[in-house]
């Protein structure tokens, strides 16, 4: 019996969006490919969508719209190398939710293998079908190779025609909104017998993709080489009840990340595997995983499940095999479809932390590509007259803005202007993660190698925007999370002033940057003349840590950004009434004719964001610090104000609150128990229930994923690993039993089992820590038990 805790599986057969969320949810991965998990049965159509992408490789189109030439930069879908035509009695089998009769799709996050088995009915005799499995693997060790097995049984006599196919003929098509744009991002330039390559049409990415097919009996074989695609032909005729079983094996590599000869290199790879071998990589690999990696959660079978269907994919996302040889981070989206473009956003921030705990290595390699596009965030912020490091909000293959300055309102399909690229608090998002990973890892390889100049150059860009008025610095023209405001109401140039999420990361930006300063000044002096970040920028980063402007209310709210507090109420209940579903409330008003500037409307409450990064000690030590006072109970009202106003128009903010929830039931207000698990849950099946109504069809959301683990791991089981001390202080939900799991700090790996009253720790090496308050010596392979009252 399978184990429904370890396994995502369907049973019934979808359309439309709804299926083609399940093929981004059924996805295989290794860092490098990801092979959406569509029927191998079936091309594009608006009920499936087979999808394989390459991490890095991007492609620009442009397409005139509204009077303009609009330039898009897409994740390229390669070609469909994994379509399996079958042709019975000269007719081709139809593979739909009429024809199929039965269906069961199953991943298996202990193996990583996809199996889908389905019978189909051929024609209108009832006795006439077909059964097929196929099986499904991404190798995570050998990881340019990929491969499928389909068997076929048949329960009537017929001539069976088999074409085992790359298909280069598709395109970009996963998005429906993107469709009329300019979607072939790819030129095949050349077709050999069981090889293909290719090339990006505008980046020059070349491209081969290899396979090579087996039948398991005798048949008549032919290739067909075609200018843009192959086939291995296999003709035989079956008896009934007669099973075959076509393997194939498959390669892919770029110019990206592989040297010499790319054709040469997929050709000999695949003469070197065989599908069997990939199988027991992948089983080897995700046995060792988990044997490392795993939440267990005791309590609650259904959050079990999409914790480890969560970890998968963020293991998927990224990978250390692969990512050693990538100059690439991961998108928004990881690489299951193609919602943003594939574009990697401040997202980052949502897993960095997770892999720094779990697999550093990964997380180090990872922040290499936001290092390696310095120069390019130096010339974005000239481009806007700014100075220093301005990192684009949406970056894809070279480090540029790629956010449009127009977007499609799905509600009432009119472009309108798109100021998000506003969002300037990602290069924040940058040096929080270059913090993490050195609070969590103990390493400074990345201050020593780059790393430095690139937090300098960001700080150079802050001190440089920030202006003095009446004894307090402002930031103006930008843009918080919290995207439904672009602009102040009735004004034609977008942006925010002193948004307070943007001002006190600043200020904790200059509190680290300060903090380096004093470890070694004289390197610090040296790469802060390279960057250009001044005597002069630096006198005023001192003042600016203690004299940022904030706006506080006589209740202690503290002000999202100036201007807020004046805003319009708007009837929320009013307009559930009357659209339903109003998580996307910006775009109804806006179809509406009326504007989001002007209400208090909230997509994601971006001040408590800050909660999520730093938790409310160090939020209110950052607000102290100003010179502020806040009410001991600052951080339920605000919790309560901004909850009133917020809509969870992104997939990330009901995280945020679960974690404040957890922090208020531990000051003892137990009422909020109770509302911290229903976030939890609403938001770690976010993707698996497709809440927002479709967008999982675009890929699975990596933020998410990442954010309602470390409310699991950091709020629920209390680990905090970021405040110079590993320590531990549960809080556990009333439906858990116990919860237990690994984290990797300063070098050591750290086994904690965790129940309502008792931590056991072990460590692998000798360590400090703080369980449950009290302060201990961990020594190598010791298990240590401490009670608690929770």
């Amino acid at each position: 019996m399978v184990d429904q805790r370890w396994t995502l599986t369907y049973d019934t057969m979808a359309t439309g969006v709804k299926n083609y969320g399940r093929e981004s949810l059924l996805s295989l991965g290794n860092g490098f490919l990801g092979w959406r998990g569509a029927l191998v049965t079936n091309d594009f159509s608006d009920d499936s969508y087979p999808g394989l992408y390459a991490a890095g490789v991007f492609n620009h189109t442009t397409t005139p719209v509204a009077g303009r030439q609009v330039v898009n930069e897409d994740l390229v879908n390669l070609p469909n190398l994994q379509r399996i035509n079958i042709i019975i009695d000269e007719q081709p089998l139809r593979v739909n939710a009429e024809t199929v009769k039965h269906l069961k799709q199953t991943l298996d996050f202990k193996t990583g293998t996809l199996t889908d088995s389905f019978r189909v009915q051929v024609d209108d005799n009832v006795l006439h079908y077909v059964d097929i499995t196929t099986v499904k693997v991404i190798d995570p060790v050998n990881w340019h190779c990929l491969g499928l097995t389909l068997a076929l049984k048949t329960s009537y006599e017929f001539n069976l025609t088999l074409k085992a196919e790359i298909d280069g003929q598709v395109l970009n098509q996963n998005v429906a909104r993107y469709r009329q744009f300019d979607s072939q991002e790819f030129e095949v330039t050349a077709t050999k017998p069981g090889l293909m390559l290719l090339s990006t049409k505008t980046t020059a990415v070349d491209i081969a993709i290899a396979a090579q097919s087996s039948l398991d009996v005798a048949a008549h074989k032919e290739v067909v080489v075609e200018a843009t695609k192959l086939s291995d032909r296999y003709q035989l005729q079956l008896a009934p009840q007669q099973t075959v079983t076509l393997s194939r094996v498959m390669a892919v590599a770029t110019s990206l990340e592989t040297p010499g000869n790319l054709a040469t290199f997929t050709t000999q790879t695949i003469e070197k595997q065989t599908f069997k071998q990939m199988q027991m990589s992948s089983q080897n690999y995700w046995q060792q995983f988990w044997h490392e990696k795993d939440v267990h959660i005791v309590g609650d079978d259904a959050i079990q499940r999409l914790v480890r269907m969560n970890i998968f994919h963020l293991n998927q996302m990224a990978n250390p095999n692969a990512n050693s040889h990538l100059d690439v981070s991961i998108g928004s989206r990881g690489l299951t479809g193609e919602g943003y473009r594939g574009h990697i956003f401040w997202d980052e921030l949502f897993v960095l932390p997770y892999y720094s705990a779990n697999e550093p290595t990964m997380a180090s390699q990872l922040l290499n590509y936001r290092k390696r596009r310095l120069q390019a965030a130096e010339k974005n912020a000239d481009f806007e007259n700014e100075v220093g490091a301005m990192y684009p909000w949406q970056s894809g293959m070279y480090g540029d803005e790629q956010s449009q300055r127009i977007h499609l309102n799905t509600v009432d399909q009119t472009w309108i202007p798109d100021n998000s690229r506003l969002q300037r608090h990602v290069s924040l998002a940058i040096a929080y993660n270059m913090w993490v990973y050195q609070q969590i890892s103990g390493k400074k390889d990345h201050l020593e190698n780059d790393g430095l100049a690139m937090l300098l150059a960001i700080a150079r860009f802050w001190v440089s925007k920030a202006e003095k008025v009446a004894g307090r610095y402002h930031i103006s023209g930008v843009m918080g999370p919290n995207e439904f405001h672009e602009a102040m109401p009735k004004q034609s140039i977008g942006g925010l002033k002193n948004n307070a999420y943007t001002n006190l990361m600043v200020v904790w930006l200059l509190n680290y940057v300060h903090d380096l300063e004093q470890q070694d000044k004289t390197a610090f002096d040296l790469i802060a003349a390279t960057v250009g970040y001044t005597k002069a920028l630096q006198d005023k980063a001192v003042m600016m840590r203690h004299q940022m402007k904030l706006s506080i209310s006589s209740e202690g709210i503290i002000e999202q950004y100036e201007g807020f507090f004046s805003l319009k109420s708007l009837d929320f209940q009013a307009y559930k009434t009357k659209y339903g579903d109003i998580h996307r409330i910006d775009r109804l008003l806006k179809a509406e004719g009326q504007s989001p500037d002007e209400f208090q409307v909230i997509k994601q409450a971006d001040l408590l964001m800050l909660l999520y990064n730093f938790g409310a000690r160090q939020t209110e030590a950052l607000v102290t610090q100003l010179g502020y006072t806040l009410p001991s109970d600052w951080l339920a009202k605000n919790t309560a104000y901004y909850l009133a106003r917020t809509t969870h128009g992104s997939t990330t903010s009901r995280p945020v609150f679960a974690g404040i929830y957890v922090a208020l039931a531990r000051q003892g207000q137990q009422v909020f128990e109770k509302q911290a698990y229903d976030f939890l849950t609403e938001a770690i099946g976010s993707d698996y229930y497709d809440i927002q109504g479709g967008t999982t069809a675009e890929g699975v959301h990596m933020g998410v994923m990442g954010e309602t683990l470390a409310v699991i791991q950091n709020d629920y089981a209390g680990v905090d690993m970021l405040h110079d001390t590993f320590r531990v202080m549960p809080k556990l939900p009333s439906q858990w039993s116990s919860i237990s799991f690994t984290q990797k700090y300063h070098g050591v790996t750290i086994d904690l089992q965790i129940s309502h009253h008792h931590v056991i720790a072990k460590a692998d090496k000798k360590i400090s820590v703080i369980i449950a308050g009290e302060q201990m010596i961990l020594q190598p392979d010791e298990r240590k038990e401490v009670k608690y009252h929770g």
